[in-house]
């Protein structure tokens, strides 16, 4: 008898739990759709595939447990932060898997305290890259990296504003260019106007504030979007310290900016969970393949994307 009482209160503490738990996941989703209005609940939903898998867990215990009247809330949580998870598929690039490239762009950020010039240069150079965005662009990597990568690349635009720079290297010429700096002596964009294929479109590489700067993110997002609504053939990619779950994130899209690296992680560069950094284009900007490289001693990995033209 004793045993089966211990069995039962056991049980119930268990139930306890698990309503706990359901109750700060419903909240914790709620508190997600504050965002546009408190930018810092945009951490939130940065980690939605986390709070998505859980939600899974409790409903999958509340059916091995029998707990019914637990079963349908847990299963309503889980169903919608699924189907939030997949949303950002459905506002995706335009895709042309069997499409013949017409560039390849690699971005990448280099960390300000990486130091592994000659193997960063090797990957690179080996990456068949048409165009180099680079981020983080140190002091110590405008002497001893771009050097290396000027032969391949004539074309380059390095801003190394407080040794926390941005470079954008090509090999063919642009037809205009630019940076946009902020108020923290940081470039947040380079940008560059180029003819391609007798396609004209415009490339920005993007370097946002960190997600623990939510304000200072916002603020970067809003210059992002001023830039992206000028109109025209455009993509933007770079680090954008986004996942693609964020709010922040919906507002790109929503302005027309299609991701090409949906569910490709990058960051940390060692066991990737997050992707932080992205690819995005206007419409008939098609991707083809997009794929990540190795560690080279960045806590971000580089990002190799293949776009096509389409009609």
């Amino acid at each position: 008898m004793m045993d089966i009482l211990r069995q039962g209160a056991g049980r119930a503490r268990v139930a306890v739990l698990l309503w706990a738990a359901w109750a700060a996941g419903v909240i914790a989703t709620a508190l997600g759709f504050m965002a546009p209005f408190i930018p810092a609940l945009d951490l939130i939903n940065q980690c939605r595939p986390f709070a998505a898998l859980g939600a899974i867990i409790l409903f999958a215990t509340a059916v091995g447990m029998r707990e019914w009247r637990l079963i349908r809330p847990t299963m309503a949580l889980a169903l919608l932060l699924v189907g939030l998870l997949l949303l950002p598929w459905a506002r995706a690039a335009d895709t042309a898997p069997n499409a013949a490239p017409a560039l390849r762009l690699t971005t990448f950020n280099l960390t300000a305290r990486n130091d592994r010039f000659d193997d960063i240069a090797d990957f690179i150079l080996s990456s068949g890259a048409d165009i180099v965005l680079l981020q983080e662009v140190s002091c110590a990597a405008v002497d001893r990296l771009i050097p290396k990568l000027k032969p391949s690349y004539p074309h380059a635009f390095v801003s190394a504003e407080s040794c926390f720079g941005q470079a954008l290297l090509a090999k063919r010429p642009w037809l205009t260019g630019g940076q946009v700096i902020t108020g923290a002596r940081k470039p947040l964009l380079v940008w560059a106007r180029f003819e391609w294929n007798n396609v004209a479109f415009d490339l920005t590489g993007v370097h946002l504030a960190d997600p623990l700067a939510p304000n200072e993110q916002a603020a970067d997002v809003e210059r992002l979007l001023a830039r992206v609504n000028e109109g025209g053939a455009r993509v933007a990619a770079g680090t954008l310290n986004l996942t693609p779950f964020a709010w922040k994130f919906a507002q790109l899209t929503n302005a027309g900016l299609g991701q090409h690296a949906t569910f490709l992680t990058t960051w940390p560069a060692r066991w990737p969970l997050f992707l932080m950094d992205n690819v995005l284009s206007t419409s008939a900007i098609a991707s083809v393949r997009v794929t990540t490289g190795p560690p080279l001693g960045s806590d971000h990995r580089p990002l190799i994307a293949d776009i096509a033209f389409m009609k």
